[in-house]
């Protein structure tokens, strides 16, 4: 199987040093190696060697999973920092499911949980876990609000301020708590470790999805 990389030819440029470290350049065409298997079937999993130029996109979208389930089962925080020669599990059925889930705040209806140790979001409809992804909470100084709370009000955008950062808005945003919301992020992309003022932040396409889904009422416990 062959995945498509980001470049179609390396292009170097190498012809002699000047001085002192610094070259004459030239370019010339060096065509891409010859294709070669990535991934050999292991069980209910895919593993996929990571090949240069290749992005968890491409790879996601040529075996159909998303990016977050890969991400997810490798304990990926960053979808760029992938490499080459990386071993990646691709999910057979396109979902993981974490371990160690926290129990569901109610046995009907919706309801969601973060869990800022395991850095991850949790939706539960009539006790049953429906859905899972990595989340940033607040960094130390700033930490996330632990308690009971409901969803109050949802924006399909709006505008976030504090002292020393202003983001304009910030998409599918769900307020539980005072100024303590879930929400889409276009700033990072470190998710499964800290990095809010307090908010509960999520890829903007999983916030969507948790936009979607949750109604104003909707209890979130934070733990």
């Amino acid at each position: 199987m062959e995945i498509p990389v980001m470049l179609d030819r390396l292009r170097v440029d190498v012809t002699g040093e000047l001085s002192d470290g610094v070259f004459e350049l030239n370019m010339i065409d060096i065509p891409p190696p010859d294709p070669v298997t990535y991934a050999v079937q292991t069980g209910q999993t895919t593993v996929h060697i990571v090949e240069r130029g290749q992005e968890l996109a491409l790879i996601a979208r040529y075996y159909g999973v998303s990016m977050q389930d890969i991400a997810q089962i490798n304990d990926i925080p960053n979808y760029d920092l992938i490499y080459p020669g990386q071993e990646l599990l691709i999910p057979a059925t396109g979902q993981y499911t974490p371990v160690n889930v926290p129990p569901a705040p109610r046995s009907t209806g919706k309801s969601i949980v973060v869990d800022t140790t395991e850095q991850r979001i949790y939706a539960y409809e009539n006790g049953q876990l429906v859905r899972s992804h990595l989340t940033s909470t607040g960094l130390p100084a700033t930490p996330t609000v632990l308690g009971d709370y409901s969803i109050y009000v949802k924006y399909l955008a709006t505008d976030m301020s504090g002292p020393g950062y202003y983001l304009p808005q910030v998409p599918y945003t769900m307020y539980f708590y005072q100024g303590y919301g879930i929400h889409g992020t276009y700033w990072h992309n470190s998710f499964g470790r800290p990095m809010s003022h307090g908010c509960v932040n999520l890829p903007t396409a999983e916030a969507q999805w948790f936009f979607n889904w949750a109604e104003v009422g909707t209890p979130v416990r934070v733990i």
